[in-house]
C-alpha cells in the first residue's frame, strides 16, 4: 500500500521518482533494465514497491538516469549528482573552497583580484 507521496510505508525508495525519471529520459522499463544489466520485470517490480534495489542496484539505476542517489530516495529534491573533487578544476576548487570560507565577499575580493591580474597580463602581452 502506497501513500499519497508514492511511497509505501516502509519503503526507502521514492517509487515515483524512478518512474517519473525513467520517462523524461524517454525510456522503457525494458531499456533501463537493458542498461543496468537487469530484466524488465525486476525494474517493474521496483517502480511498482513489490521489491527494494539493493545498494549496488540502486547506484547503477542513479548513474543511468543521472540522478542522485539520494533523490530516488526522496532526502533531497535535487536530482543532479553530488560532484566529487576531481570532477573540479583547481580554479573551481578555489572558488568553492572561498565561498565556503568567506562567503560572497571572499568571492567579490578573489574576482576582484583575478580580473585585476588578468587586466596586467593583457597590458603585457598588447
Amino acid at each position: 500500500m502506497r501513500n499519497k507521496s508514492g511511497l509505501r510505508p516502509d519503503a526507502a525508495l521514492r517509487l515515483d521518482r524512478l518512474r517519473l525519471v525513467r520517462e523524461q529520459h524517454g525510456w522503457s522499463q525494458r531499456e533501463l533494465g537493458r542498461l543496468c544489466g537487469m530484466g524488465e520485470a525486476q525494474i517493474g517490480k521496483y517502480e511498482n514497491g513489490e521489491n527494494e534495489p539493493t545498494a549496488t542496484k540502486l547506484k547503477l539505476i542513479a548513474e543511468q538516469l543521472d540522478v542522485s542517489i539520494d533523490y530516488l530516495l526522496g532526502t533531497t529534491d535535487d536530482p543532479r549528482p553530488a560532484l566529487s573533487r576531481n570532477e573540479l578544476n583547481p580554479l573551481e576548487r578555489d572558488v568553492l573552497n572561498t565561498y565556503r570560507r568567506d562567503g560572497w565577499l571572499g568571492l567579490i575580493r578573489m574576482s576582484t583580484d583575478q580580473l585585476a591580474k588578468d587586466m596586467a597580463d593583457a597590458k603585457v602581452a598588447g
